[in-house]
């Protein structure tokens, strides 16, 4: 993060007030983020992906039920897994992801979640921000959940912009999110899923809600729109230089006198 200028009281700001605003209108109760079983929370992960929240919501606890641990869910057939998971869509992928990945925790750790981040990173459809989450959420790890929800809303407040086709994979972002956490986990929690609601109900990708936005003030991206829509006003004279007037009114008077 060295070539990044790091505005740490705009920081410490920032996180007050997006745990504040997390309190008040933040998603607390989902039911994944209240469980503190490691395999609940990957479940959720799984499920997630591609898929609207409320519709994970509606099969969630069912599927709990049925497979609350990796090996109940390897005693099951994988269509006994679809036919829970089908109101979701490609559930013949999502059974066999969640099978496999029941099969190694099984196999190499006992059917129990890891808490180190080289493990977690090889256990087959993990990537950094599902490690992540269960870092934060399961070990008591402040780990910063960056997905492209919480880059936008860097970019935006804090004008920091990646090279990288793919922003999630980029170390100084990472560097930057981290230096933005928290450091107990009780407010590392609720600030990382703080920034994720917020990006998602006031720092929409499209048409933000930036007039109600309880972080303009601290807005990078706000402040360049505001001066943008600010009134032109007209220069005077003294501002617009010297004026053509006078020239004219000489080569008149040359022209008189010739």
């Amino acid at each position: 993060m060295s070539d990044v200028l790091f505005d740490k009281p705009k920081a410490e700001k920032f996180e007050k007030r997006i745990i504040g605003w997390y309190e008040v209108y933040g998603d607390k109760d989902l039911p994944w983020r209240r469980a503190g079983d490691g395999w609940a929370v990957l479940v959720a992960a799984f499920l997630l992906r591609k898929t609207a929240t409320q519709q994970v919501v509606r099969i969630y606890d069912e599927f709990l039920r049925r497979f609350p641990t990796p090996q109940t869910l390897l005693s099951a057939t994988e269509e006994e897994v679809k036919n829970v998971i089908r109101p979701l869509g490609i559930e013949h992928q999502r059974a066999k992801h969640l099978m496999e990945l029941a099969g190694v925790l099984e196999q190499r750790f006992g059917g129990r979640i890891p808490c180190d981040k080289k493990s977690l990173d090889e256990l087959p459809g993990v990537g950094s921000y599902i490690a992540s989450e269960i870092l934060l959420r399961v070990c008591g790890k402040p780990e910063p959940l960056l997905d492209r929800n919480m880059i936008r809303v860097l970019e935006r407040i804090f004008n920091i912009k990646s090279a990288k086709k793919r922003l999630h994979t980029d170390p100084m972002m990472w560097s930057f999110a981290r230096a933005l956490l928290p450091k107990d986990p009780e407010l590392a929690e609720r600030f990382s899923y703080g920034v994720l609601d917020f990006a998602r109900k006031t720092c929409t990708a499209k048409n933000p809600h930036c007039n109600i936005c309880p972080m303009k003030d601290l807005c990078a991206s706000f402040a360049r729109s505001a001066e943008k829509q600010a009134p032109q006003v007209p220069p005077t004279e003294k501002q617009q230089g010297p004026s053509f007037r006078a020239p004219l009114a000489h080569l008149r008077e040359l022209h008189r006198r010739l």
